[in-house]
């Protein structure tokens, strides 16, 4: 950037949380199946080894592109990759390692990722930062997918599929993107890359623009010789519905071959909750997917349509002002931006902005862009680097005017700015031949022939907290319990050491249910003795006289205690059987169920083994469970 035109993209190859994730840790990191799953990960695949000498020297030849990561082949899949492990309960848990020796980091992008309900896919590296859980509400129409940046250069993947949908997830890769450039790579996903003269949103600077910033999001470019970085506004229409466009640069789309927009991601609030830079990178909101609307050279101007954006996601549209008297020129104007793919920034020219009278040689495939085709602005506060390009130039009525293109900084000195250019909304609007060429039939689909549209905001759907607590019935914490969500959001909890576990921002209006689930350690309490209750329970002679020791008791589900019950229980005993054939080493039932006839509890019917919320208005408290271990009659077990 040193007294020439800079295109502000930024080529790269890495990402960070790829879109939603449920959260939760991977089977082998839970108390329930650590044990069982320890030492099982099988040897790293072997990828190949990325020449970083070599990659290097081929991005000099490039510039503009700015990589620091590379593809290679690969070939993953569950069918032909790891291992898989069979779970007492039935269930099962696929363990695959991948690694390309030296690499600095690796992001998997999977061209077959299809997983049915219940399942859960994780990645981590060897500082086990988690990645996940991904479920079947992560899935895309397409099939594809994207994990990373995982630091390292092994990659550690599990999937945890259940019993009743065994054999059914679709995981397969060929690709793997390798970092390399030790240099460029000053963390995961460019965290703290941008420049220190750039001006974080939350600072006194953009103390008038949080409404707006609500629109703006980094983009992750996936094309096939790499990934990269620029930045952009869900834009609003004067029909005030919330379809999710979104504008940025048409020379984003250039910076790489072949963009698959199925896999660009859009990372909303990645920024600092306040004027200082964080140490710890912030999790942003993200949304994967989007197609191609239309585009233009002239003046640069990319409108996306980005996939469906979750309901709980606070976002905004930004208005846009088109107006073409170029007398009236805003006294000042802002961007908003991720430059270098790190957290969001803003930049302010203080002076008036002006039409650029010349043309401007971008150089190479990036063309020319015609005399008076974008706005000039020499920026006061903030700066802007490679990832800026196509934020959106804001006037003073907090209208979109622009989108960035590139610029000038002074020679050196990268924190002077010596010309930001932005292609002219309004000659964006309607200069095209077709749809595909402008923003017109898009922006104001019933042709009102508006000049301006305000902003606005797309009401939040609440989200409450699921909150609960599992005990054993004679009134012991149990920790590590898994518990399950699932309806209209799924998720999956463990319990803490005093038994209460939680599920956070389950939509509004929503329908769920919540299931505990335990199957292990199944001589946990039971022994001899408890052969002798039970068959004093059957012949009459010293009834157990508790409706949570009886269900205890059929340890066959029966629903009766007989002999039978019995002969399940020596079975345990001697280690014929490792698990019950017809139960689960626990049963879960609501702390608040009652029994029709506590004698015989099986009478009319057992109490549901979960709980059903329907319609969820406010936080739910009360999902609360209390446990019984099958064949434990004296209750001597221990809480797990």
């Amino acid at each position: 950037m040193k007294n020439r035109l800079t295109l502000l993209c930024l080529l790269a190859a890495l990402t960070a949380q790829a879109q939603i994730s449920e959260g939760g840790l991977p089977p082998s990191f839970t108390p329930e199946y650590q044990a069982l799953l320890a030492g099982k990960m099988p040897a790293a695949k072997a990828l190949p080894v990325v020449d970083a000498a070599k990659e290097m020297l081929d991005d000099s030849q490039h510039p503009g592109q700015n990589r620091f990561a590379a593809p290679v082949g690969a070939d993953i899949s569950i069918k032909n990759s790891g291992v898989w492990h069979t779970l007492p309960n039935g269930d099962r848990v696929w363990m695959c390692a991948v690694q390309s020796t030296g690499a600095l980091g690796l992001t998997l992008i999977f061209d077959e990722f299809w997983l049915p309900q219940g399942a859960r896919f994780y990645a981590y590296g060897a500082n086990q930062q988690v990645y996940g859980a991904y479920s079947a509400q992560s899935c895309l129409p397409s099939g594809k997918f994207l994990i990373g940046v995982v630091s390292g250069e092994t990659t550690y993947l599990e999937l945890l599929e259940p019993a009743s949908v065994s054999g059914q997830s679709k995981i397969s890769t060929h690709r793997v993107d390798v970092a390399y450039d030790k240099n460029a790579l000053t963390g995961a996903e460019d965290f703290g890359n941008g420049l220190p003269c750039n001006v974080n949103i939350n600072c006194p600077t953009g103390a008038n623009w949080q409404t707006e910033k609500k629109a703006i999001a980094r983009i992750l470019m996936v094309f096939s010789n790499g990934e990269g970085w620029c930045s952009g506004s869900l834009i609003a229409n004067t029909s005030n519905t919330y379809e999710p466009y979104f504008l940025t640069a048409h020379h984003c789309q250039l910076i790489g071959t072949n963009p698959d927009f199925d896999l660009w991601r859009f990372d909303f609030d990645y920024e600092s909750a306040n004027c200082n830079n964080p140490a710890i990178e912030p999790t942003p909101k993200s949304v994967l997917g989007s197609e191609r609307i239309s585009y233009r050279a002239e003046t640069d101007f990319m409108l996306l349509k980005i996939n469906p954006i979750p309901a709980n996601y606070n976002i905004y549209f930004n208005g846009w002002n088109r107006d073409n008297n170029q007398t009236i020129i805003p006294p000042n104007s802002v961007y908003i931006h991720h430059p270098s793919g790190d957290i969001k920034k803003i930049s302010v020219d203080t002076q008036q902005a002006i039409i650029h009278p010349n043309t401007l040689n971008w150089g190479g495939i990036f063309g020319i862009s015609p005399a008076n085709s974008h706005w000039k602005t020499v920026t006061d506060i903030g700066v802007f680097q490679p990832g800026s390009s196509g934020s959106p130039l804001l006037d003073a009525n907090k209208r979109i005017m622009g989108q960035l293109h590139g610029g000038s900084t002074a020679m050196g000195d990268d924190c002077k700015v010596t010309g930001a250019y932005f292609g002219r909304f309004n000659q964006s609007w309607n200069v095209g031949n077709t749809p595909e060429t402008r923003l017109k039939e898009w922006l104001d689909p019933t042709n009102t022939g508006a000049v301006t549209q305000n902003g606005y905001a797309r009401p939040v759907i609440q989200g409450y907290n699921i909150t609960g607590n599992v005990q054993t019935n004679w009134g012991t914490p149990m920790e590590g319990i898994r518990v399950e969500l699932s309806g209209t959001a799924s998720a999956t909890a463990f319990t803490d050491s005093l038994g209460n576990f939680q599920f956070s921002n389950a939509p509004a209006g929503g329908t769920y249910t919540v299931k505990p689930i335990h199957n292990s350690n199944v001589l946990n309490g039971v022994t001899t003795y408890d052969l002798v209750l039970i068959s004093k329970h059957i012949l009459a002679l010293e009834p157990l006289g508790n409706p949570w020791k009886i269900i205890a008791a059929d340890v066959n589900q029966s629903g009766s205690v007989t002999t039978f019950d019995m002969v399940e229980t020596r079975k345990i005993i001697l280690g014929i059987n490792q698990t019950f054939p017809a139960n689960t080493s626990w049963r879960f039932f609501p702390a608040f169920a009652t029994f029709n006839n506590p004698n015989d509890p099986f009478t009319g019917g057992l109490p549901p083994d979960n709980i059903s919320i329907n319609n969820l208005q406010a936080p739910y408290s009360n999902a609360s469970f209390k446990g019984l271990k099958v064949a434990d009659v004296n209750q001597s077990a221990i809480g797990n």
